[in-house]
């Protein structure tokens, strides 16, 4: 079995629509470690983070976390970052430290709207990678805005993005659109990370990155997923070219 990393996860109790308690966030942990997964970075929404709590509680999150899983003998280790929206007070927020990157690395993990088309989108991903951060491009797949403008998603890792895919995605969790767009992505060589996207220990938003996995190695074989779910994703922890 491949050991896994996975570099988007809501797992910090309270923060966000995560789990509500650490006993949950325990359990996610431990699922994730049944899966061979070694290390997890907790990217809680910024706005929540911001709006209705701190960059200290975060941190101080992680470090129970990784304290219980500890005393527990659970083998994975939490680390943290953000998944930050486009807006245009990110460049600024990174500088004040009310957003963040991937475990302190280069990589930064954004977000687009959810609904319609601002027109600062391209100036603000400039902005990042001007900045030396490499935005990592939160499930495209699911966006609207990446399923209506297809060749976008193109042109921003063109500039230097790179894209990160939801595990559930690619066996039809989010729709029948979402899969379609999520193999066509990952077949034309647009899609650099699987990662989990997790919410919580059970139902829609569990973890599944092994059935993922999986399915996209029957996509676009073995040797390529694995990049996905392991080399790239290990690149990202240690802060290192992909």
């Amino acid at each position: 079995m491949i050991d896994m990393y996975d570099i988007h996860n809501h797992l910090l109790p309270g923060v966000d629509d995560g789990p509500e308690d650490l006993l949950e966030s325990i359990q996610i942990c431990e699922i994730a470690q049944s899966q061979n997964t070694k290390m997890i970075i907790a990217t809680p929404h910024r706005k929540d983070v911001t709006e209705n709590h701190s960059v200290h509680l975060i941190k101080d999150l992680v470090s129970n976390i990784n304290g219980k899983l500890s005393q527990n003998k659970t083998d994975i280790d939490i680390k943290l970052g953000m998944e930050n929206h486009v807006d245009v007070g990110l460049m600024q927020d990174i500088e004040n430290g009310r957003a963040l990157t991937l475990n302190n690395s280069e990589y930064i993990l954004v977000e687009m709207p959810w609904e319609g088309r601002p027109s600062y989108i391209e100036q603000v991903i400039a902005e990042l990678l001007q900045s030396g951060l490499i935005p990592v491009l939160a499930h495209p797949e699911r966006m609207s805005l990446f399923q209506d403008e297809r060749e976008l998603l193109g042109e921003l890792v063109r500039m230097g993005c790179k894209s990160q895919i939801t595990a559930s995605s690619l066996y039809g969790k989010f729709g029948d659109k979402a899969q379609r767009v999520s193999v066509d992505m990952m077949v034309e060589g647009l899609i650099h990370v699987i990662a989990s996207d997790t919410h919580m220990a059970k139902g829609q938003r569990c973890y599944d990155m092994n059935l993922g996995f999986k399915f996209a190695k029957q996509i676009i074989g073995s040797y390529r997923a694995t990049q996905m779910v392991e080399g790239n994703p290990l690149a990202i922890f240690e802060n290192q070219k992909m």
